[in-house]
């Protein structure tokens, strides 16, 4: 007896039938990721055959004045099978302008998002204009909208699949996909499993409950990217940060941290994405409604930036115990009235419970709040909820949308010794290259000195030169004889490192 082969890719749960012959388990889940090992590597997709065009949707973002990212074609068309609204994109916030200040809405945009997008496709691609920013934010969550200029049956009637939203979220441990554009490549996949959620904190952005993942191969560029339900194709979340690839530093700029209680915690290799579930519900009749209040991006209320330094050194008293600092914090909202909590844990801003009364406010900067740190080295939080009525109940999303300022209070001894890299330029000369870790190592305080080693004193506080910008770095000549070199910083609120020598050339 001869089998039939089976056309598709999926893999499925299989029974040997005593001819030999391989049927199908009719409750079988369909695999989107076809077998893919979870934690194995990104797998880049050809879809010249049209193997993925169920994934065409899978877009290369470029918003101009933002960053390159990917996206996704998402499906508004409801239950009644209407397309004739926009087509819409699902990105990141900071793939489109978006901060912790200011949301934008509604926006004038241009730039392109580039579907079809594989590596194989290249002749195939389909691009379309993007006329708005209809919603952009890093406060809270990590999340854009973008409006192309065609609708949604025009991209369709082009071959362009576009992806659900998730109604119910993932559980722990359940299996996704990561499908996304690296900025030097193109669409990729990559499995893992659903990780636990986390309280996220990047250099002032803070996520309450993101979902954490460990994909691998989440780099530049994948930002945006949607995270999948791998046995429904469904949108779960939206990729917005990593650790992969971050180096020592924690809680800055492509190296955020969990905070709870002021400790900040760094898991490596693990990425965040702000939930997807329930964003069908900022849809009405094919179009965009935030307004909606099933909608989870809640109300925009914005703050203007303030600026100055976050990093607060504390000093001990003669008997060794570290002295209470005042931390002073004015803003300025655009709503009438606001309320305010401090917090050491991240989660806590986002509870409705704890918030002090509420207060007038005056819009010209001279709204403030303070609040004694006693609890020792660590990060301390202030939230600031803007609300446009004296009385009444907060809205659903406030909290979790607060704005939120932070101080991070940093005290003796510094346990991090300096970090540095050394390059050979010549066999009598090296560059010494000293390497910033926040908030542990300052790379803008570094200071050096080397000499003959029988007579250098790295000790003495005699004969430091400061690692002068913008190269911040330094050269040793040793054509005169080996070198010893002693290297200090303090970390980024003023508190001393320890010392490190080394030999040049090593020995």
């Amino acid at each position: 007896m001869k089998c039939s082969v089976l056309q598709k890719s999926f893999a499925l749960t299989l029974f040997i039938s005593t001819s030999g012959c391989i049927t199908l388990d009719r409750n079988a889940k369909q695999d989107w990721g076809e077998g893919a090992a979870n934690l194995s590597p990104a797998q880049p997709l050809n879809n010249a055959a049209g193997r993925y065009d169920h994934w065409q949707a899978i877009a290369h973002v470029h918003v101009e004045g933002g960053s390159v990212c990917s996206g996704s074609l998402i499906d508004t068309r409801g239950a009644n099978d209407d397309r004739s609204g926009p087509a819409y994109v699902l990105t990141s916030g900071h793939c489109a302008k978006g901060d912790a200040n200011r949301y934008i809405e509604n926006a004038p945009a241009s730039g392109v998002v580039t579907f079809n997008y594989f590596q194989d496709t290249l002749p195939r691609q389909k691009p379309y204009p993007i006329i708005a920013i209809e919603w952009s934010t890093m406060r809270g969550l990590d999340v854009a909208i973008l409006k192309l200029d065609r609708s949604l049956a025009q991209l369709m009637s082009d071959g362009i699949t576009p992806l659900k939203l998730a109604i119910e979220p993932l559980a722990v441990d359940s299996d996704v996909l990561v499908v996304g554009a690296p900025m030097d490549g193109h669409v990729q996949r990559a499995a893992c499993l659903q990780e636990h959620r986390a309280d996220v904190f990047e250099a002032g952005w803070a996520w309450p409950g993101q979902l954490s993942n460990r994909c691998r191969d989440v780099r530049p560029g994948i930002s945006g990217s949607p995270v999948l339900n791998r046995y429904s194709n469904e949108i779960v979340a939206i990729v917005g940060t990593t650790t992969q690839g971050s180096g020592l530093s924690r809680c800055t700029r492509n190296a955020p941290c969990e905070v709870s209680n002021g400790d900040s915690i760094k898991i490596p290799e693990t990425n965040y994405a702000t939930s997807a579930v329930q964003l069908e519900q900022c849809f009405a009749a094919t179009r965009f409604n935030p307004k909606n209040s099933a909608c989870p991006l809640g109300r925009a209320t914005n703050f203007e930036h303030v600026f100055g330094d976050v990093y607060i050194r504390l000093i001990r008293d003669a008997n060794g115990e570290l002295i209470p600092v005042r931390w002073t914090q004015s803003f300025t909202s655009d709503q009438p009235f606001y309320r305010v909590k401090h917090v050491r844990t991240l989660a806590d801003c986002a509870l409705d419970v704890g918030y002090g009364p509420v207060q007038p406010s005056h819009g010209d900067g001279s709204d403030s709040s303070s609040q004694e740190l006693r609890e020792g080295p660590g990060l301390y939080f202030m939230c600031v909820v803007g609300q446009p009525h004296n009385a009444g109940p907060a809205q659903r999303w406030d909290s979790r949308n607060a704005k939120i300022y932070y101080r991070w209070a940093l005290a003796e001894p510094v346990k991090t010794p300096p970090a540095y890299r050394v390059l050979e330029n010549t066999k009598d000369e090296f560059t010494v290259k000293p390497i910033g870790i926040t908030p542990d190592l300052d790379v803008s305080r570094y200071q050096y000195k080397s000499g003959e080693p029988e007579i250098v004193d790295c000790q003495s506080s005699e004969g430091y030169k400061s690692v002068r910008p913008p190269l911040l770095d330094f050269k040793v000549s040793v054509g005169d004889g080996p070198k010893k070199v002693c290297l200090k910083t303090t970390d980024m609120a003023g508190n001393p490192s320890p010392i490190s020598d080394f030999a040049l050339p090593s020995q």
